[in-house]
């Protein structure tokens, strides 16, 4: 009778225990499913309250939820929870990005949006692929590369096709873009098209955050046709845009919108043919007094673009203003960070 092969004594089930052991690893990876969900509703929150307490104070917050989510990634997750965090650190790099542009921060901004760039690029993420290149452009337009700030837009136009992003890249991309290069006809055209995807889409009326995922609002496009429309040399079609979100700006949270639309209406006032000075003043006046508690390098550009305007043309008029910028000046400086080519 031939032997038997060597270990055939040996049990070859696993024990109670080991299959106990892997099965409670099994049951804490589903169980991540929980610590993603509340990365999620952190990241939103932190959204929702951007507009209330600005980029220098939440910084440090989405840094921090940042590193946890890298920190995660770098341990044995259940694969779909692995793809959910690599779109929640996509986003949270995106904000970052933002953020930084709201602080003359341009080089970071340009870092943080690679590589948002790169973790949407992992999970194929094509929206936020589109939502990053329009950070990108809205970056290189406040650093004053409007050619730059054109081509990124078209490319996230390739990208969001007729998309949740295309109404954002049509009007605070493109368009705003071709109205510094003074192009009415360009800007128009992309105005439009933003309007006809606001029509299709069944966009919001009212006026959508600054800093969303989401697809834009009608108010937030006619905000952004306002300022395109006015560096194109089109003060008529930038006060009836203004006009026309106006009575949502003056309703919403937002400080930021409010002082933007203001400062554009103002400089349309004193830059058409029949300039109203004294209701420039005081639009530019009450910008001002709006975001003095929250400056962000938007709105130090316009007001003090409003400013060297008011100064070369009516300087005895707007002399109020050009008294309360000084001050907002002052006060607002150190929390932004100018750089140059602006």
């Amino acid at each position: 009778m031939s032997e038997a092969p060597a270990g055939a004594d040996a049990d070859p089930f696993d024990r109670s225990d080991a299959i106990v052991g892997r099965l409670q690893h099994l049951a804490e990876l589903r169980g991540d499913g929980d610590l993603v969900d509340g990365l999620s509703l952190a990241l939103g929150e932190i959204v929702d309250r951007y507009e209330v307490e600005g980029p220098r104070h939440l910084a440090s917050e989405v840094q921090e939820l940042r590193r946890r989510v890298n920190l995660l990634l770098q341990q044995r997750r259940h694969p779909a929870h692995v793809e959910q965090l690599y779109r929640i650190a996509a986003r949270l790099s995106g904000v970052l990005a933002y953020m930084a542009v709201n602080c003359g921060r341009f080089g970071s901004a340009r870092m943080h949006c690679r590589e948002a760039q790169v973790l949407a690029s992992l999970i194929e993420d094509g929206e936020m692929l589109a939502w990053v290149k329009s950070t990108e452009s809205f970056c290189a337009y406040y650093a004053g590369d409007f050619v730059s700030s054109v081509k990124l837009a078209e490319e996230g136009i390739e990208l969001a096709g007729s998309g949740s992003q295309a109404i954002r890249l049509y009007s605070n991309g493109l368009a705003r873009a071709w109205g510094k290069l003074g192009d009415a006809v360009e800007v128009e055209q992309a105005i439009e098209r933003a309007l006809s995807l606001a029509d299709h889409q069944n966009a919001v009326p009212g006026l959508t955050p600054a800093l969303t995922f989401e697809s834009y609002g009608k108010a937030r496009l006619m905000a952004n046709a306002a300022t395109a429309f006015l560096s194109a040399g089109r003060f008529d079609k930038a006060l009836e845009f203004g006009g026309l979100v106006e009575d949502h700006v003056s309703q919403s949270d937002s400080v930021w919108s409010r002082t933007l639309v203001r400062l554009d209406v103002a400089t349309a006032l004193v830059l058409q043919r029949s300039p109203e000075v004294e209701h420039a003043v005081q639009l530019g006046i009450e910008a001002l007094d709006a975001s003095a508690d929250r400056p962000i390098r938007s709105i130090w550009q316009r007001a003090n673009e409003l400013g060297a305007l008011m100064e070369s043309r009516h300087r005895a008029p707007s002399r109020d203003y050009a008294e309360r910028l000084a001050q907002w000046r002052r006060s607002a400086q150190p929390l932004i960070a100018p750089e140059s080519g602006l």
